[in-house]
């Protein structure tokens, strides 16, 4: 693993938006849009209200924020997405180490009806899970982190494509309600991505092992997000001018691989928007394993979670993430990800060519 970079210290890159569309979309669509995330927020604060006069308690709760986001996912997913609680996931190969209990499980369409009553799930049953905390502070992010490592630790390895060796086959993300960073001299946003940053060089020995996505309610959502940039010829007349130290470093810098990631924060002004935020690149991400919900996440796209940005990016040693085989054929015969927008930042990276 790379030497650890306070996030201060660490340089910063675009990240943008290289699968957007063309036209926006008709007034209908953008209706339709409104009308969506004005529901996501009422079905998550009735959610909530139901799960209190279950609990008999009026404040807020971990047992009341879990089931909160539970209903929310229940009713925005396609109905084949069964949404169950507190599961251990069993993973692939032995590492020595207890499966935790994870909050929220997306089961897969394709898990067997028999064994979706089971205290644990096995990780090939997976396509999301969550990490739920009611008010997150920078041991929650440790732990989700933590966590999402430990459990793609547990998996075979997946090698042959740039995809597989840079993604997972399951979504890992965290999901609050709010967070600590009130007092009138903090910067929540700028702290929640100082966390992210620098408890993804914690745990994550790879960009798979790090998490997908955190979404706050009343901060916005974050998504992780990988960046490949393949070698590349360097023009004569960008260097000319240089001096010789600094373009040997220029030219070295544009003739190597580069693998950079970051935690793109989507911020929005209305809880409805932060929701449908997160549940466009859900959505997105879901498509990769699942085509069939594709069209839906185009859709939802254009509520405009895949707008990128400009943060503090992790700079990634090629050779500890991408195997030869990978890394040593030419970039232009690498497994992309085929969709009607393949480097949409949602989709968990994007290739800058």
């Amino acid at each position: 693993m790379s030497d650890f970079i306070r996030y201060e210290d660490a340089s910063e890159y675009t990240f943008g938006n290289l699968g957007g569309y063309a036209q926006k979309p008709t007034g209908n669509h953008l209706n339709w849009l409104e009308l969506a995330s004005s529901r996501m927020e009422r079905d998550y604060e009735e959610a909530f209200e139901r799960a209190s006069k279950r609990t008999g308690r009026s404040q807020e709760s971990g047992m009341q924020t879990e089931a909160a986001w539970a209903s929310f996912l229940e009713n925005w997913l396609p109905p084949q997405y069964e949404v169950v609680q507190n599961k251990h996931i069993y993973g692939e190969v032995e590492t020595g180490e207890d499966p935790d209990e994870t909050d929220i499980v997306v089961l897969r369409p394709s898990y067997p009806t028999s064994l979706r009553k089971e205290s644990h799930i096995l990780v090939s049953g997976v396509a999301a899970a969550f990490s739920v905390k009611s008010t997150l502070n920078s041991s929650g992010i440790q732990e989700a982190a933590d966590s999402c490592a430990r459990l793609h630790r547990t998996l075979a390895p997946r090698e042959g494509t740039a995809r597989k060796e840079l993604t997972r086959p399951f979504v890992f993300g965290l999901l609050a309600s709010s967070h600590t960073w009130k007092k009138e001299s903090s910067s929540p946003r700028f702290n929640m991505s100082k966390q992210l940053f620098e408890a993804d060089q914690n745990f994550a020995s790879t960009p798979a092992a790090s998490l997908d996505m955190a979404c706050v309610l009343d901060l916005g959502t974050w998504n992780h997000i990988t960046s490949v940039s393949p070698p590349t010829p360097i023009p004569t007349q960008l260097v000319e001018d240089l001096s010789a130290e600094d373009r040997e470093a220029a030219i070295e810098s544009f003739s190597t691989m580069q693998v950079r990631s970051t935690f793109a924060l989507n911020p929005a002004n209305r809880e409805g928007d932060v929701l449908a935020s997160f549940l466009t690149s859900l959505y997105s991400r879901l498509a990769l394993e699942d085509r069939e919900l594709k069209s839906l996440a185009d859709s939802f796209s254009l509520m405009g979670a895949d707008s990128g940005g400009r943060d503090r990016s992790r700079d990634w040693e090629v050779d500890q993430i991408l195997s030869p085989a990978v890394s040593e054929t030419n970039w232009q015969l690498w497994d992309h990800f085929t969709f009607g927008a393949p480097f949409s930042t949602t989709y968990g990276w994007h290739v800058p060519w």
